[in-house]
C-alpha cells in the first residue's frame, strides 16, 4: 500500500501524474490519498497530519510525502525505513514530528534512512520543479515492487527537523498554535488531549475570542467552541459555521489555554 500526502491540490494533473509513474511501475500498487490539500509550501502543516495519520496504515506500507519549497536545490530526497512503514520525502522537516526522530533529528536505532542518489531510479529527464514525478514516484513503484532502499542510495543517520516546542503547562499556561484548518474550518491545534484535564475549568484564546470550558460534539456550548478532536488535540470551532472565517485564523496562529482562576488543578506540575 502506498499513501501521497502533498500540497498539490485537485485542480490541476500533479497528483494523477504521480500516481501513473507509480502504476506504471507497479500496476498492482494500491494507492491511498492521504490529503494533497496541505496549504502552498506548508512544511509544518504536513508534517502534523502525515504523524497523526501513518498509524492507520499497515506497517509495510510506503508512505510518500511531498510539500517541497526546496525543490530543484541541495536538499536532501529521502527514503526512511521504520518499524511503522517506510516514508519517502523531501528533507526538509516534513518528517520532523514523527516519533522515531529526536530532538537534534538523529533516527531511532530501529530505523535507517537512506538519501537518494541513484538516479537508475529515476523518471529522466529529471524536471527541476517536480521531483515529486521524476524521483519521488518513481523510487516509490521500485521501493512497492520489493527493491531494497540501500541500493538507491548512501545511509543517513540524521534528518533535517524543524523547530518546534511542544505545549506544555508553565506558569498556569499553555501556548501552543494551529497546526491546520479543515475543510470545515475546524482550528486543529498541537495542544495534545493528556494536558487537557478539567475541560470545564480551563479557558482557550484564540483570535481575540475566549471560550470557556470544553464541549463534547461540535452541536455542543456556544457560537465558537473547544474541543478535542479526532487528532486527539484541542480544536476551535464554530457552531454551524467555519471558525477560520469567524475569527480570521491562519495556521500558525497562538492558542492559549489557562486554567479558571482559583479552581482544580493547582497541585499539577508545571
Amino acid at each position: 500500500m502506498i499513501t501521497l500526502t502533498t500540497d498539490f491540490g485537485l485542480s490541476d494533473p500533479y497528483v494523477g501524474l504521480m500516481k501513473g509513474v507509480i502504476l506504471g511501475i507497479n500496476p498492482q500498487a494500491t494507492i491511498v490519498d492521504i490529503t494533497h490539500g496541505v496549504r502552498p509550501q506548508a512544511v509544518g502543516q504536513a508534517a502534523f497530519l502525515i504523524s497523526k495519520s501513518y498509524s492507520y496504515f499497515p506497517s509495510d506500507a510506503i508512505h510518500v510525502v511531498v510539500v517541497d519549497p526546496g525543490v530543484g536545490t541541495a536538499r536532501r530526497a529521502l527514503a526512511v525505513v521504520t518499524p511503522h512503514g517506510l516514508f519517502v520525502a523531501p528533507d526538509n522537516g516534513v518528517l520532523g514530528r514523527l516519533g522515531f526522530i529526536d530532538q537534534s533529528g538523529r533516527l531511532a536505532d530501529d530505523c535507517k534512512g537512506y538519501h537518494l542518489t541513484q538516479p537508475a531510479f529515476w523518471r529522466h529527464p529529471v524536471s527541476h520543479t517536480f521531483h515529486g514525478r521524476d524521483v519521488f514516484a518513481p523510487v516509490t513503484g521500485h521501493l512497492s515492487l520489493g527493491v531494497s532502499p540501500d541500493r538507491m542510495g548512501e545511509e543517513v543517520s540524521n534528518l533535517t527537523r524543524m523547530p518546534y516546542l511542544e505545549p506544555a503547562w508553565h506558569d498556569n499556561e499553555i501556548r501552543g498554535e494551529v497546526v491546520h484548518i479543515d475543510h470545515y474550518g475546524n482550528l486543529v491545534t498541537d495542544i495534545g488531549e493528556a494536558l487537557l484535564e478539567n475541560g470545564d475549568r480551563l479557558l482557550v484564546e484564540a483570535g481575540g475570542e475566549s471560550i470557556s470550558g470544553l464541549s463534547r460534539s461540535y452541536a455542543e456550548g456556544g457560537e465558537l467552541l473547544a474541543i478535542v478532536g479526532s487528532f486527539d488535540t484541542l480544536e476551535v470551532a464554530a457552531r454551524n459555521a467555519s471558525a477560520e472565517a469567524r475569527i480570521g485564523a491562519r495556521i500558525g496562529d497562538t492558542v492559549r489555554v489557562t486554567r479558571h482562576e482559583g479552581k482544580g488543578n493547582e497541585d499539577r506540575v508545571a
